[in-house]
């Protein structure tokens, strides 16, 4: 009798403890992993970047956008015109685009037309009053150029040849032609290989307030 009580309370402490135990849990998913926000800028909107005349100053589908930063009163700025207007013809017909951007906030659309004509500059013209594509190529002086490929990252940033070493200190024989090298690059599908170099000219005016 006792020993048939002893099962009995064993089988029932057997179910209770098979009661007690669920099924396996259920694995948890991985939490979705968010991506880190990107570093890189935004992408260049080139019909923002417009004309004398408002319209865009790049072509649709252009290759790469070389922009020029001037002054109208830097005299080195204005010894490039003829230079700067090779560059525009011949790399214009091959699919790049050439903009002269005037960096003084206090250059008037009227100025920059008047010098345009007086230089007899060949190029589009822009005026960036605001410094918004100062502060996207980072420029600090002028001429400087900054070589853009078509969705706005900078491939090159620096002078257009080393004609001038120094203020008025000007080779009689240009050696490097950097801005014309780095379009080369670019147009053939090649890194450029010096993607920096230091320009010689007249420093650029500081951005508007609250700019």
């Amino acid at each position: 009798m006792e020993a048939a009580r002893a099962g009995i309370v064993a089988l029932a402490g057997l179910l209770a403890a098979l009661a007690g135990c669920g099924a396996p849990a259920a694995p948890s998913l991985p939490t979705a992993v968010r991506p880190a926000p990107s570093s890189a800028p935004a992408a260049a909107d080139w019909s923002q970047l417009v004309d004398l005349d408002g319209r865009p100053a790049v072509a649709s589908g252009a290759k790469a956008v070389a922009v020029v930063f001037v002054l109208p009163d830097c005299p080195i700025c204005n010894a490039y015109v003829p230079e700067l207007n090779r560059l525009h013809a011949e790399f214009t017909r091959r699919g790049a685009a050439l903009v002269l951007v005037h960096a003084d906030p206090a250059t008037t659309t009227d100025a920059a037309r008047q010098h345009a004509q007086e230089y007899q500059i060949a190029a589009p013209v822009a005026v960036d009053g605001q410094h918004v594509w100062v502060k996207r190529a980072q420029a600090t002086t002028t001429p400087e150029a900054a070589l853009f490929s078509p969705a706005g990252d900078l491939l090159y940033r620096g002078r257009i040849d080393d004609q001038y070493t120094g203020l008025g200190q000007r080779r009689t024989v240009v050696t490097s032609h950097d801005l014309r090298d780095a379009l080369e690059a670019v147009l053939a599908g090649r890194p450029v290989s010096q993607s920096r170099t230091k320009a010689v000219g007249c420093p650029i005016p500081e951005s508007p307030k609250g700019g």
